[in-house]
This record gives structure tokens, sequence and C-alpha cells, in this order.
């Protein structure tokens, strides 16, 4: 087994294919040969009737009297009811069996003389004068010899047939791979290129396109993540580039105020700001590279996010006592039994992010309001503050990784910019979606469709 194993998919195919077709082959050899046997068997059976029959008739007829002899080339013997042989034509090995052919019974028997087989029916003639005994037999080394004719060229059948399965599987095989072996020198091409384009997909629905397709989005996926690290290093060596240079200068004012406490102390404090924020976007890029790289999780049900938004709402009630902010949430409908695509883990998170962001945009004494309710078919959380919203033109791109509109709503903040590009992942690995709408203020419409229910019924959002 373990050397068939080793064998090429051609090889493997095609003696499989072989060892099929020879049991196979085997099978309807044996079962024709018994067929042909069963034939021949009830032929001679029919024949050894019709040799007799003339006789039984005649005794039945004439009981008593004369009967004529049997006809050259028929081998029939008539014994009386005395036990005397009356007429025989029967071989002389066969003639000397007669007695003993008679108390044999009335079925069809093989029996065995010298290097002869003779197959015998014994009939057996009621009369007012006794039982009479009609006794034909037929010579079967003929039968014999056309049924291993028969199975000789039943043998030689199988064999070519046998023989013809294993070229024509090995030949198909070779045309049915074929198109794997150009897919794969395509891949090696494309690797060899640098190229960025997918695999050729046949024309005809079959197997190897379902293969082809499958192996693009594997690759694709490949590339999404080799982009998404070239961008994360890109993005980190690009935005901390500037903090560790400010972070450099300030260390070295700390070692020229070395002498003055006062100072020492507030270039100090500076410091800790600057890693505090180096932090926060070291964070923010972990988390962010996190979410993209793996689903969301084996999802939520209501009563889950439900927890999930009293603790945020309790943490950022926290973060707003210091701007004197109001956080208000409202949760619609009713409990129910639906299951969606996003860890409550990930939810809080979003909540966290889309809260913060708010009480830093809304001013001195704002009102942040967050609602969360639910249809058949979605889950819809909105984030609505009062505060100066951002940019029509800015919108397009705000879920792109340090994005910052130029206004008040981030710039005062010293936000890192990854916030929404935070629940822009989130909400995407939940297949839901994030709409930013500048209306009385600032809202963040997310919408996340349900993926099951404990009665079994999947939904979509259209």
């Amino acid at each position: 087994m373990r050397i068939f194993r080793r064998l090429t998919i051609r090889w493997r195919i095609a003696l499989g294919t072989l060892a099929i077709a020879t049991v196979l082959s085997a099978a309807a050899v044996f079962a024709f040969r018994a067929q042909v046997e069963r034939i021949l068997s009830t032929t001679t059976t029919t024949l050894l009737t019709h040799d007799s029959a003339p006789y039984v008739a005649e005794i039945l007829a004439h009981p008593g009297e004369k009967l004529d002899p049997p006809a050259r080339g028929q081998l029939v013997a008539i014994v009386d009811p005395n036990g005397g042989v009356v007429a025989s034509t029967l071989p002389k090995g066969l003639r000397a069996k007669t007695a003993k052919i008679v108390t044999m019974g009335d079925d069809v028997k093989s029996i065995v003389v010298g290097d002869d087989t003779y197959r015998v029916l014994n009939e057996t003639v009621v009369t007012a004068s006794g039982n009479w005994h009609v006794v034909a037999a037929r010579n079967q080394d003929t039968s014999v010899l056309s049924l291993d004719q028969i199975t000789q060229a039943l043998v030689v059948g199988a064999i070519v047939i046998v023989i013809g399965f294993g070229i024509a599987s090995w030949l198909l095989t070779a045309a049915s791979l074929r198109p794997v072996s150009r897919m794969r020198q395509q891949a090696k091409a494309l690797v060899a290129d640098g190229s960025t384009e997918p695999l050729p997909v046949g024309p005809a629905a079959d197997e190897l396109s379902a293969l082809a397709t499958t192996l693009n989005e594997f690759i694709a996926d490949v590339r999404q993540s080799l982009d998404r690290e070239r961008q994360l290093v890109s993005d980190a060596s690009h935005e901390l580039r500037t903090p560790l240079a400010i972070l450099m200068t300030q260390l070295e004012l700390a070692h020229l105020s070395s002498g003055d406490a006062e100072a020492l102390e507030a270039e100090i404090v500076t410091a800790q700001r600057s890693v505090a924020r180096l932090s926060a976007l070291a964070t923010g890029l972990l988390e962010l590279s996190q979410i993209e790289a793996r689903a969301s999780g084996n999802g939520s049900t209501w009563d889950e996010l439900v927890l999930q938004l009293a603790a945020s709402v309790d943490r950022s009630r926290l973060l707003a006592v210091a701007k004197n902010v109001t956080i208000d949430f409202d949760v619609a409908r009713e409990p129910n039994d639906a299951n969606y695509l996003i860890a409550g883990g990930n939810f809080g998170r979003l909540l966290d992010n889309l809260s913060s962001n708010a009480i830093a945009a809304v001013e001195e004494g704002g009102t942040v309001r967050i609602a969360l309710w639910h249809s058949p078919d979605e889950l819809v959380l909105n984030v609505v503050d009062d505060g100066p919203g951002m940019p029509e033109d800015f919108l397009p791109v705000a879920f792109d990784r340090f994005s910052r509109p130029d206004e008040a709503r981030t710039k005062r903040t010293g936000g890192s910019g990854l916030g929404l590009a935070i629940v822009q992942a989130i909400v995407a690995a939940a297949n839901g979606r994030v709409t930013l709408t500048n209306s009385d203020g600032f809202s963040v419409m997310v919408t996340v469709p349900v993926v099951s229910s404990q009665n079994g019924h999947a939904h979509k959002s259209e």
C-alpha cells in the first residue's frame, strides 16, 4: 500500500482501473460460463425427453406388444416390468449399468463410463402389467468441449478488455491531467515573472475550473495578507518616524535641563505623553492587523451584544466626566434568538472607538446618543453626537489608516487616525457595513446581517 501511494496519480488510476476491470471481467466470465452451462444442460434434458417420448407413448398405447427398436444414433434402452431389457442401443459400458440406472429415479443424472460422460434420463411408465422403464442417454463430450472452447474465448476476450481498459485509462488520465500540468507551468511562470495575474480558469465548468478558482481565491488571500503586512510596515515606519524624532528631541532637551528640576520635569512629562501616543499607535496597528488577519469569531447573540453595549457605556461615561458629556443609550426591540458574526470583544472594541471619538469631538457639555436595535435581517447600531461633524470631502477616505481631517474633529484631540479603520475592519469581518453622515451633528450607522438563528434558519441582509 505504501508503494502504491508513492506512485503518480496517472499510475494509480491506471492500476486501479486494471484491478477493477480484472475483477469485473472475471465475474462476467464466470457468470456467462455458468449461463451457457445451464443452457446446455437444459437443452440436453429437452433432447433426452424427446428421445424417450415416442417409446413412452407406444408403451402406454400398446402395452405388452413388441416395440420398434430405437432409431440409429439414439441411445435408448427399454426395460420391461420383469427387469428384462427389451431393446437397447446404449453403449456397452452404459448398458451394463441399466439395472442400476432404473433404480436411481426419474431425474436426469450424469454417469461416467471410462473417459466418456453421459447424461441419462429414466422415464417410468406405469401400465396394468407393471412398470416399464425407458432409459435415454446423451454423450456430453461434445457439450463439454463446446463449453471449454466458449470459456477460452471468454477468457481471451476478458484479457483483451482488461488491456484495453488499462490503455484507455492511461490515455484518459494523461488527457485529464494535462490541464493540471499546464496550470502548474503557468503558476511557475507567474512566480518567476513576479506577476500578480490570477491563474487562467478554463471555459468548462468542471473540477479543474473549480480548482483554479479556489487557488485564485487562496492566492488572492495570500496576496492581501502580504499587502497588509507591507502596509503595516509602511504605515508604522511613516507614522512612527515623526513621534520618535520628537521623543528623541525631548529626551535631549531633558538632558540639557538636568540642572533645572522644573524644566526637567516638564520635559519628562512631555516625553511621557509622546511615549503614550506611540504606545497607543502601536497598539492600534496591532489590533488592526489582528482583525484583518482573521475572521470576527464564532458569533454572538443579541443578549451578549446588549451586555457589551452596557459595559461600553459605563466605560464611556467615565471618559465623559472630564468634559461633562452626557452619554445616552437606548436598546429597542425584544430579545431574539438570532446570531451575528461578530465576537463580543470586537463589538465592545467597536463601541469604545466610536464612543471615544464622539466624546473627543463634542464641545464641553455635549451629548452622545447610542442606539441598538434589530430587524429580522440585521442588527443596527447608531452612534450620534452633537459635535461639528466631518468635512464632506473627507468622508470617502475616513476609514483609511492614519487619515485625519484638517478641522477640529481630530486635530485638537491628537487622535492616531486608526479608530475608524479598526471599526471598518471589525464590521467588514462580520459582513456588515458602516455609514458616516453629517446630520444634526455626526452619525455613525453600523449594520450587521443575521447569519443564523436557533431554529436553523439563515438570513442575509440585502
